[in-house]
């Protein structure tokens, strides 16, 4: 997305919702239409007011919380598409808040905050401003603050008022760092080595010593560490109580199963669950050299768990990926493997053998230079006419298909863990203050 003089904002009200008693298990979920177009229906005399060449507006929607992730970007696809056939020229991206119905305001803050911080990260410079008017006050009032801290005096609120524009800018202090607010950070950034450093000069209580074995545990996995990483978690488990806690010793657990199908399949999905952060934190480079690792994998996998007629693997460790997909093609000929055909052909895709070819010819294959990522996700999406953030969701729905097929469903662990590491030290901090 380029740069551009003014970037809107919009929350629109309601609540989007899990449709109840669907069939249709790929639309499970209700959007109020109507009332939709009624709100999309204000928005063209006021954008028209905005001239300028580069145009992207931000829509905002609560979502209910039940809803997976694949739900959540099938719904942002259909919430941009219905949008953009009633303002011209505006590319709409749709922001989906996370919420439920006991949620309080410090929940729906809490997503807003990564939501905005992930903003943040993809504009440095630019302005935006949020349309008065528009949305329940709750959200809106969550959005505005947290846009307010992020951008500072690049944050505006827009009033339409007799068919004029008028956007105000509040006048603030500089938002003043604390620890809370900077560990906040380190975890929205995945940054779990300075998050942890950060908690060496607070008081040391039982709380606090359980969120350090659970960084440590992230600090491990991010490692490939296992075995470290699961020990992390029972010494976290002795210190805190949470649902959670107790679901990731289940995954933990899987990665070091003595089942060598098990133990395989879950450290892929545990490839893909990283592959998922160096998207969100824009590190291509790491993405590349996991995502490399991941195709590998998986015809690894193949090779050794999809045969129907056993028979030897030829091809090792050290055999090239060109060997390895050559004897798969073998044994699918000869029926000596049968199933996940899903998974094979789109590891053999001209969208994955473009997008490693980025890798190839970077410094961190076969050349010396850096890793364009326009490139990279243009590859990926087959054309330069996508954005990079519509190519990356390409990605995520791809990967769902593709764990579908292997049968084991993604997951947000890591990305759970990171809003259960905030709320700890948040109800942390409340204690110490009583």
């Amino acid at each position: 997305m380029k740069k551009q003089l003014l970037i809107p904002q919009i929350l629109f009200s309601g609540v989007i919702k899990k449709a109840k008693n669907v069939e249709n298990k790929d639309s499970n979920w209700e959007i109020p239409l109507d009332t939709l177009l009624e709100q999309v229906k204000k928005l063209p005399p006021i954008l028209s007011q905005l001239k300028q060449k580069d145009r992207a507006i931000f829509t905002w929607f609560l979502v209910d919380d039940s809803i997976d992730k694949r739900g959540m970007l099938k719904i942002e696809k259909q919430l941009e598409a219905f949008i953009e056939e009633y303002i011209d020229d505006w590319e709409v991206e749709a922001v989906l808040i996370p919420t439920s119905e006991h949620a309080a305001y410090e929940d729906i803050r809490l997503e807003v905050d990564i939501l905005t911080h992930k903003l943040f990260k993809r504009f440095p410079f630019e302005h935006f401003t949020q349309i008065v008017g528009f949305g329940d006050v709750v959200p809106f009032q969550a959005i505005f603050l947290e846009g307010l801290q992020k951008f500072g005096d690049r944050y505006a609120s827009l009033y339409y008022e007799n068919n004029e524009l008028h956007i105000t800018h509040t006048n603030s202090e500089p938002n003043i760092r604390n620890w809370e607010r900077e560990f906040r950070v380190f975890i929205m950034d995945h940054d779990y080595q300075t998050a942890l450093e950060l908690l060496r000069d607070v008081e040391q209580t039982k709380e606090v010593l359980g969120v350090k074995y659970l960084l440590q545990m992230m600090i491990d996995r991010f490692n490939f560490a296992f075995e470290d990483a699961f020990n992390h978690l029972i010494q976290a488990r002795e210190m805190l109580s949470h649902p959670l806690l107790e679901e990731t010793s289940e995954k933990l657990s899987l990665l070091l199963s003595q089942d060598n199908k098990t133990r395989d399949i879950n450290r892929i999905v545990e490839l893909y669950r990283q592959l998922d952060v160096y998207i969100d934190i824009d590190d291509t480079t790491s993405f590349l050299i996991r995502f490399y690792r991941a195709r590998e994998a998986i015809l690894y996998y193949l090779l050794h768990h999809a045969q129907v007629v056993p028979s030897p693997v030829q091809s090792k460790k050290k055999s090239t990926i060109y060997q390895v997909v050559d004897e798969l093609e073998h044994k699918y000929d000869n029926w000596e493997i049968d199933g996940m055909y899903g998974a094979y052909f789109y590891l053999k895709s001209q969208n994955v053998a473009q997008t490693l070819n980025v890798r190839n010819k970077s410094f961190i294959g076969h050349s010396r230079k850096g890793v364009d990522k326009k490139q990279l996700w243009h590859s990926y999406f087959g054309t330069s006419h996508a954005t990079m953030e519509r190519a990356k969701k390409r990605f995520f729905m791809d990967t769902s298909l593709l764990f579908r097929d292997l049968g084991n469903p993604l997951d947000e662990n890591i990305m759970d863990i990171n809003r259960m590491l905030i709320q700890l030290v948040s109800t942390i901090l409340l204690k110490g203050q009583k």
